[in-house]
């Protein structure tokens, strides 16, 4: 009898403790969420022999016989499900173009915050930072010599009509690219650069830049309302430096550079991004867009 019992104590035991392996099992064999259209490539920086995963996602009617406006992002693992999710509604219902998304993660293997800082920043100090700074250049050159060629020979796109959506440092990086290569793209999207870098290196920077008078560009900058010293940014006026950067570029009169800053109401640092991948995207490529006409 107490045999029995000890078997019957036993047999209860081991079904106790296989019951979350079991569920453990089940866990694993469900599928894994997955963005439709999209791929992941490891692709690596012929400079810096660092490596890092491209996200792609075709368009909705990708066709072998039509060539494609591709956006290319930074920060990718926020910044890409953000601007795809916005762009699919309006690409469904045909009152946006149909494009390709290209997002680009931070360093394998490397802590994001220090491989953006690292990446997207043009100097190397900047009060109250320590390195990795400072090698915006570099990354510029892997975008323009690796990531470009790669996606250019292996998809069908449209070379002329490239576009940068970049956020915060982002954003700096995509300003900088702006001034220093303008035509690695045509669009850009920036959501609350931080041209604080470095006691606002980036406006020294562009009070130092001539442009060819027939430079041909679309510049979307966006910010949130709250980003301001009194309010949700205690540090760094955002809302006031952006309208600097923008009235700059204005001032310049150029015949092709088509211009639009916005203020995103309610918005802090944290959370105007999502309302500038949609607004800029929708501002770019919807299809009555005169922005690009």
């Amino acid at each position: 009898m107490h045999l029995r019992k000890s078997t019957q104590f036993h047999h209860v035991l081991f079904l106790l403790l296989l019951f979350p392996l079991c569920l453990l099992a089940q866990a694993n064999q469900n599928p894994a969420f997955e963005l439709p259209r999209t791929e992941v490539i490891e692709i690596k920086d012929t400079g810096t022999k660092r490596s890092y995963e491209l996200h792609v996602q075709l368009p909705l009617n990708y066709s072998s016989g039509k060539k494609y406006p591709v956006v290319y992002m930074t920060d990718s693992p926020y910044t890409f499900p953000i601007t795809t999710g916005a762009a699919r509604v309006p690409v469904n219902q045909k009152r946006m173009d149909d494009v390709m998304f290209v997002g680009i993660s931070w360093e394998k293997g490397k802590e994001p915050a220090l491989s953006r800082q690292r990446d997207y920043t043009p100097t190397l100090h900047s009060p109250g930072y320590k390195d990795p700074s400072g090698e915006a250049s570099k990354h510029l050159e892997f975008i323009r010599t690796d990531v470009i060629p790669y996606i250019e020979k292996r998809y069908n796109t449209d070379a002329a009509n490239r576009t940068y959506v970049g956020n915060s440092f982002g954003g700096l990086f995509g300003l900088y690219i702006f001034l220093r290569a303008p035509t690695t793209f045509k669009n850009y999207i920036i959501g609350s650069p931080s041209i604080w870098w470095d006691n606002k290196y980036i406006l020294d920077l562009e009070s130092k830049t001539n442009f060819n008078k027939a430079l041909e560009a679309n510049i979307f900058i966006a910010v949130g309302a709250e980003e301001t010293i009194t309010r949700d940014s205690p540090k760094h006026d955002m809302v006031g430096d952006a309208t600097t950067f923008h009235a700059r570029l204005k001032a310049r009169n150029l015949d092709r550079l088509n211009l639009e800053l916005r203020v995103i109401e309610h918005a802090t640092h944290a959370i105007a991004f999502p309302t500038t991948a949609a607004q800029g995207l929708w501002w770019l490529f919807k299809t009555d867009s005169k922005v690009r006409q």
